[in-house]
Formats: structure tokens, sequence, C-alpha cells
């Protein structure tokens, strides 16, 4: 069974223990009880032994008849243990002759006692007469059993005068042996309880006190670990987004206008996503953040173009328009390789991979290349695309000047619902103060760049900004 809560451990481990130690404590009061039942019993059947032989020598030289008072004095004086008495019966008719005063009510002079029924050690049951008769026929002059007086068990102990022709009868009440076990037994048992008790509180703090000490001692283990895992894994992330800025830049070096464009889109893209994630849940803190690096992934398939076309500053040919669309399809197939080969699904190339094969697609379905429609584009290329488009409209060209944010703010708009999707272009104008403050800041930079390297100025030309670069 798999244990959840610590404290459950502990307490089914303190159950446990005090359910052996309570078995183990039961189980020796019984063995104990026991062991003072034989005790006391064979105390108590000595000491019948003892009274009986010495009632037998004072009372050697008395007859029961003629002596009868001097008898029945001796006999009130004689003191049985444990709410016990003693009898003197006649062996002719089992009549008592005398009797001590403790004696049930039942037991009274010429009572025939030795008709009642004797039981003894072995079960057998008969008259009292009878079992002393069998007791010297086999030579024990002591013969011993139970009787009943009264409705109380008596353990009896019979001595054979054969002078007076009579018999001792020395009886003890079973009760109040039992009872003596009782007060002997139940203070052990209780001390026996009380040990058990301190034994298992003392079990239990000590296992609480190493499991919390075992606890601290994993979580610092955990948090260590927990911590090195984080450095490692933030380790590779760094190593992974270096090795894909890399390559994304790579792939656009091949444009020489194309700049900071890749820092700058990631920026954008981190601006829309946060803006979408306000009321899309499939948006959170690691989709974000895989996407924004995603992004830089767009145009990798640019490297699979050829020169002429990526390099040409005029207007592209139908076929060579073709050729620079297949940078879509090329980016899909190598990010779907390198998928393939990691062997599982991870985020950040599934996200790579939609980006670099559906930022050409459009809302309408008139896009590029698998004329792919409303949401069943991607929601990561819809975002890259606006973004791409906004920068493309915003940053210099050596064929047109850059367009001012409002000129891009209206351009995008104008295409609400045919080229991108209505909820980023809603997501655009919720964040557009940022992408202006983005922008800006990101002209002024170039600015700072051209007058460090002191290249000329290109002269303006006045193509106006109504369409996004390829």
């Amino acid at each position: 069974m798999y244990i959840k809560r610590r404290q459950v451990l502990v307490a089914m481990l303190v159950m446990s223990q005090l359910g052996c130690m309570t078995f183990g404590v039961l189980w020796a009061s019984r063995w104990l009880h026991e062991a003072f039942d034989r005790i006391i019993y064979s105390s108590a059947a000595l000491q019948a032994e003892t009274v009986a032989l010495s009632l037998a020598r004072r009372t050697a030289d008395l007859s029961l008849t003629e002596s009868s008072d001097k008898l029945q004095h001796i006999y009130d004086q004689t003191n049985v243990p444990h709410d016990g008495f003693v009898s003197v019966m006649r062996l002719e008719d089992g009549a008592v002759a005398a009797t001590s005063l403790k004696a049930p009510t039942s037991i009274k002079p010429t009572t025939l006692l030795g008709s009642q029924s004797l039981t003894t050690a072995g079960g057998a049951a008969q008259p009292l007469i009878a079992a002393i008769q069998q007791g010297e026929s086999n030579g024990q002059p002591l013969v011993a059993g139970t009787m009943e007086f009264d409705g109380r068990l008596f353990d009896v102990t019979a001595l054979k005068l054969p002078k007076q022709d009579a018999a001792i009868v020395v009886a003890t009440s079973e009760a109040s042996l039992n009872h003596l076990v009782s007060e002997l037994i139940t203070p052990l048992i209780h001390v026996g309880f009380v040990l058990t008790g301190a034994v298992v509180a003392a079990t239990a703090l000590c296992t609480i006190f190493l499991v919390r000490r075992f606890d601290s001692t994993l979580l610092e283990v955990s948090s260590s670990l927990e911590k090195e895992v984080d450095r490692r894994t933030l380790a590779l992330q760094r190593s992974r987004n270096a090795v894909v800025f890399g390559l994304a830049k790579l792939a656009e070096s091949r444009d020489k206008d194309a700049g900071q464009h890749l820092e700058r889109l990631r920026t954008y893209v981190t601006v829309l996503a946060s803006e979408l994630a306000k009321h899309n849940s499939k948006i959170n803190h690691h989709y974000v953040a895989n996407l924004a690096i995603a992004s830089a992934l767009h145009d990798v398939g640019k490297m699979g173009v050829p020169d002429a076309v990526i390099l040409k500053l005029g207007k592209l040919t139908a076929a060579e328009r073709r050729a620079m669309q297949m940078h879509t399809v090329l980016g899909d197939e190598c990010l779907a390789s390198v998928e393939r080969m990691f062997g599982d699904h991870d985020q950040f190339l599934t996200l790579g991979r939609e980006v670099a094969a559906a930022h050409h697609e459009q809302w309408d379905g008139s896009g590029y290349p698998y004329g792919l429609q409303g949401k069943d584009i991607p929601l990561a290329a819809r975002i890259v695309a606006l973004a791409d488009v906004y920068d493309a409209l915003t940053s210099h060209r050596e064929y047109r000047p850059a367009a001012s944010h409002a000129e891009a703010r209206e351009w995008i708009v104008s295409h609400y619902g045919s080229q991108f999707d209505p909820e980023v272009v809603e997501a655009f104008i919720a964040r557009e103060v940022d992408f202006a403050k983005i922008s800006h800041a990101a002209a002024q930079a170039d600015a700072r760049r051209a007058l460090a390297s002191q290249e000329p100025s290109l002269p303006a030309t006045p193509t106006p900004a109504t369409e996004p670069v390829a």
C-alpha cells in the first residue's frame, strides 16, 4: 500500500506497536494468572493439610461423644485461611460431630456431610465417605477435591482419624483464593499497561523525531538537487537558445536588411503572447518563453533557398516567388526531422515547427504553403505572423524607408480578419504603446550603430510601405 503522508506511517507504526505490546501484556497476564493459581491453590492445600494434621494431634485423645464440648471449643478456635472452615465427621454415619463457627449455614452438628459429593482432580464425583475409604485402601490418608456448600465451591482436604473412626474435613473458599490471585495479578497488569504506554509514547516520540530529521535532511538534499537540476536545466536551455539563435542568425545573415530582426521579433511575440494569455488558458509562462525563442526559427528554411532569390533586390518573378515560399516547407521539414531525432514532443520544437511552416498562412485562407484558414492555423504562427509583418513594416530597407508606428498600425488593422487573426490584432491594439516603444528604441539603436560605423545614410525612396516583405 502506497503511503502518501508520513503522519499516517507514524500512526500505523505506533498502533502496530501498541497492539503487539497490548497482546503481550494480555498473554503475560494470562500466564501469570495460571502460575499464581497453581501457587496459591498449592499453598492453600498445604495450609489445609497443616490445619488437619494439627487438629488430629490436638484431638487424638478426645472421644467424639464424650468430649463434644471440648472438641467444639477446639474447632471454634481453629483459624482456617481463605474464608475456610473445619469440621469433624463420624465415618459410621457421615454426620458432623463438630464444626467451626465460619462454616456455611448448611454445615451443622448432625449434618450428613459424608453423603455429599466430592469431585476429585480427575473429575470423578463420589460421596465424601466413599472417597475417604477409597483413599485409605490406596494407602492415602488424605483425600482432596471440591465440594459445594450453600452455592459456593470449596477446596476440601479430608484426613482420616482411624482411632476415632472419624475424618477431619478442612475447606477453603475458591472465591477467596480467586480474589487473592486477582489482587496479586491486577497491579502487575496495570504496571504492564503503564509500561506499555510509556514505551509506545517514547517510541512514538523517537520515531517522530527521526522522521522529522529524515524529512529535514531529505528536504535539504531535495532542495540541493532541485537547485542543481534547475541550474543545469537553465544552462541547457541557454545552450539550446544560443544554438537556435545562432542557426536562425545564420539563416538571416543571408538577408543584409534583416539587422536585429530576430531580437525585435522575440520582444514583439512576448508582448502579444502575454496579452493573449489574459483570455486564453492554454497560454502560460512556459508557452510564452518557448514561443519567444521558437519565433527565431520562423525563417530557418531560407537556408535552402538559392542565393539568387534571397539576395535579389527587385521584384521576384513567379518562379522566384515560389522558390521563396518554399522556405516554409523547408523549415517545417528541417524541424520535423529534429523532432523525430529527439523522439518526444518537446513544446519548443513543436512551436518552432508550427511557426516555420505557417507564419505566412492568412486568416482567410489565402496564405501559403498549405492554404490554412482561421483557427486551423496554429496559434503560434498567427502570433508570429503579425509580429513579423509589424517589424518588416517598421524596419528600414534599401528599397524603402521604415514606416511609422501609426502607418504600420493602420496597415495591420486594415487586414483585420483577412490576413490576421482578429484576436491577435486586438491584442496588438491593446499593447500598441509597447510596440511603438520597442520600435522607437530599435530605430534609435540602428541610428547609433550606423553613426558608429560612419556609413552614409541611404537616400529615402518615396515608395510607400503598403506591403510587407515576403
